[in-house]
């Protein structure tokens, strides 16, 4: 879905479509079908009403889908689908780091060797790119 909704909006971008704009139908879209799925599989709808709650939703709202998204979508007209994947990939190991720094994330075995495929794997793919 992920590679669906990026050729898509290389596609709006190439159509001069504001990203903003699309960015936000389709955050619409996405809702609406997350909540189509959620009714037919017969879950309900609750709203924690807590501060903290209420607080982190409008956070994770603002910076981590609106001003992210509208970064990443910028990101992928200027440069195509296919070099914005590799940041997509790097996308995880950043999140690790912050859980390491700012939440104390032990690091084991695990996760050592995952940030080595990672890393390999890009290093892989951008030398194999200039060859």
């Amino acid at each position: 879905m992920a590679s669906l909704g990026n050729m898509a909006s290389q596609a709006a971008q190439r159509a001069k479509l504001p990203v903003v704009q699309s960015n936000a139908w389709s955050m619409l879209y996405g809702g609406l079908f997350t909540g189509v799925i959620a009714l037919v599989r017969g879950q309900s709808f609750t709203f924690d009403r807590s501060p903290g709650y209420i607080l982190s939703l409008a956070y994770l709202t603002v910076f981590g889908s609106v001003i992210a998204f509208g970064a990443y979508l910028t990101l992928l007209g200027r440069i195509g689908a296919h070099r914005a994947g590799y940041a997509t990939v790097m996308f995880p190991v950043v999140a690790l780091l912050l859980s390491i720094i700012f939440e104390g994330l032990a690091l084991d075995w695990t996760i050592i060797v995952g940030f080595a495929l990672v890393l390999s794997g890009n290093l892989l793919v951008l030398a194999v790119g200039r060859l």
